[in-house]
């Protein structure tokens, strides 16, 4: 098969999964895996053959309204959590496969490399001079490159990493990425090392840098794994404002699986199950942002609290199992609610 028609292939095989783009408005569910990740570039540890298939295939730059050209990229990802690590599997379909820039700090963005935008407790704000996230640009020589903080770093420690070709013009990246909050410092990364459980929130989206004319040295697409509006389509290195929503599940609990957490809860959520009304208690007295949403991650209703207690109508609600979205500037907190 000629290499055409392999392209050809690849990109319909692509298409057939039906995949679709994020958009402000969902959530991704990504599930424990009971079983170890060998980071080793391949798709045969158990969580992969379970997790679901995610698209990039949104271009942000040079537009949002931009398409790109036939055959030049198509990618895809799957994400799964254990107690030390994200992992992701991102497989991509790239006609050419560059990196030109032997200094891997200088004009990184500018090489093919897959970027990782990661807020470890979905804080949203800034992250340019900051770490109160991270957008890591990954390149195919596993360098980890981070340019918002003011400084241009080489976070390779952060992440364990393996690319392998899969097929013509066809590459798979494996990940394992540690998560830090946001007083991480290289110096001393353990300090700020972040333990992940059931029911977290956390911001997340991915992207890849696309170039394809090695002459130019500039990449002529990025495209990302949401839907992202024009005025923002290249602030996410500057601000974690526009991740996307990411909540970790354990099948096995219908909560937050921590006692810990649980009784260090700012709110506190009932009943539950609830059948009328929901009431919410908080410690102390903040604007919150209750946003309640299906298990599809669809935006059913959204308000804001504002007193120490307040009691939210759900009557009209249908029968299931909703998310409660409860979150301010500085911190964030998910319920599972049943309404019968």
């Amino acid at each position: 098969m000629n290499k055409f028609y392999t392209l050809i292939f690849s990109l319909l095989l692509f298409a057939s999964l039906s995949l679709s783009a994020q958009t402000q408005q969902d959530t991704i569910y990504t599930y424990l895996t009971k079983t170890p990740v060998i980071v080793d570039g391949s798709d045969a540890d158990e969580c992969w053959a379970k997790a679901k298939w995610y698209a990039i295939d949104k271009v942000w730059l040079p537009s949002t309204t931009s398409v790109m050209e036939e055959g030049d990229f198509a990618g895809k990802y799957k994400v799964a959590y254990d107690a030390d690590y994200l992992y992701i599997l991102v497989e991509v379909i790239d006609d050419v496969l560059s990196d030109d820039h032997t200094n891997p700090t200088d004009n990184y963005w500018n090489d093919d490399c897959v970027e990782l935008f990661i807020d470890e407790d979905r804080s949203k704000g800034p992250h340019e001079r900051t770490n109160n996230a991270f957008a890591y640009h990954v390149s195919v020589f596993y360098d980890v490159i981070d340019g918002g903080t003011g400084m241009t770093v080489n976070l390779r420690d952060n992440l364990t990493v393996v690319m392998d070709t899969i097929a013509e013009n066809t590459y798979r990246w494996e990940f394992a990425v540690k998560m830090f909050n946001s007083s991480f410092n290289s110096k001393d990364p353990d300090a700020s090392r972040v333990v992940l459980t059931d029911n977290k929130l956390m911001g997340f989206s991915i992207a890849y840098c696309d170039n394809d004319d090695a002459a130019n040295k500039e990449r002529e697409n990025f495209i990302g794994s949401m839907i992202m509006p024009e005025a923002v389509k290249n602030v996410n290195y500057q601000t974690a404002d526009y991740f996307g929503s990411m909540l970790l599940v354990d099948p096995d609990h219908s909560g937050v699986s921590s006692p810990d957490l649980k009784n260090n809860k700012r709110i506190k959520v009932y009943p539950n199950p609830a059948t009328d009304k929901v009431t919410f208690s908080q410690t102390q007295n903040d604007d919150v942002t209750l946003e309640i949403r299906s298990l599809t991650g669809s935006l059913v209703r959204e308000m804001q609290l504002s007193s120490l207690s307040e009691t939210v109508e759900i009557s009209d609600l249908a029968k299931g199992m909703y998310l409660f979205n409860l979150s301010t500037n500085s911190f964030s907190q998910t319920e599972r609610i049943v309404k019968n």
